[in-house]
């Protein structure tokens, strides 16, 4: 792994996931993370974990961010020693803290996630994990994936995204880090990257908290998800139907069962 990114969640974390893919870089993000690596992350939240267990996770991964990733940040800085860090946090714990429950809320929101959740096998056995992310992370008691960030105390919250920054800031490497702000753009990211600057604009995403539309429209992990609760749901009608139709065409036919 040649780059780990260890701004916490809401701080930027899926504009960053593009510019890293801009550059050429393989990212695993929060979604890649679960889908891949859910065994791996659930062993390591539920009964621990060793350096050779997150080496063997992220060898042939470029880059990696977001939850769980950033609570073990130093865990995988000790399996690759040489990767660059890239740093990221909201203007104050307030602007922070209103952005993280607007995402909570549009996830809770979301019909469609409460739909896969019934409906997809894939998407059970994620938001079964995230639960224990969920847990880990900020104490979340949730079962249910679209509500795993649901209750969550907002001064605990802060305590978590404050304890973050200050444990990066003032034990990460320096000579191995930057502290980097999207509005900057392309130069400061690329010179510390070795990357020529791309002649394309910075990106810019999740606005407006639309991640959860986004993975809906554009994540491959969740396409499957998708269509997993199509044939399920085409299955169950087609079920319905036959049974529909061999009781009715049998109710006809014996009367007497009136």
């Amino acid at each position: 792994m040649k780059v780990l990114v260890v701004g916490f969640s809401k701080t930027g974390t899926k504009t960053m996931n593009q510019a890293l893919q801009i550059l050429g870089y393989s990212v695993y993000d929060y979604e890649h993370n679960f889908y891949y690596l859910r065994d791996e992350w659930t062993k390591i939240l539920t009964k621990g974990g060793t350096k050779e267990d997150f080496y063997h996770m992220y060898k042939d991964v470029d880059a990696t961010m977001d939850i769980p990733i950033v609570v073990f940040w130093e865990e995988l800085l000790e399996a690759f020693p040489d990767c660059k860090l890239v740093f990221m946090r909201r203007k104050d714990e307030e602007d922070w803290i209103q952005s993280w429950e607007k995402q909570a809320q549009s996830v809770e929101d979301n019909y469609a996630l409460k739909a896969l959740s019934w409906f997809s096998p894939t998407a059970r056995s994620i938001f079964r994990y995230s639960h224990h992310v969920g847990r880990i992370v900020f104490g979340s008691s949730s079962t249910c994936f679209y509500k795993a960030y649901q209750g969550i105390s907002p001064t605990v919250a802060k305590k978590r995204y404050r304890d973050h920054n200050t444990s990066v800031l003032e034990r990460a490497p320096k000579d191995q880090m930057i502290e980097f702000h999207m509005k900057e753009g392309w130069e400061p990211l690329c010179k510390f990257l070795g990357k020529p600057v791309p002649d394309v604009p910075f990106p810019h995403k999740n606005k407006g908290a639309s991640l959860v539309e986004d993975y809906l429209r554009e994540s491959p992990v969740f396409l499957r998800m998708k269509t997993e609760m199509k044939v399920i749901l085409t299955v169950a009608v087609g079920i319905i139907g036959v049974g529909a139709y061999l009781f009715t065409n049998n109710y006809l036919k014996f009367p007497e069962w009136k």
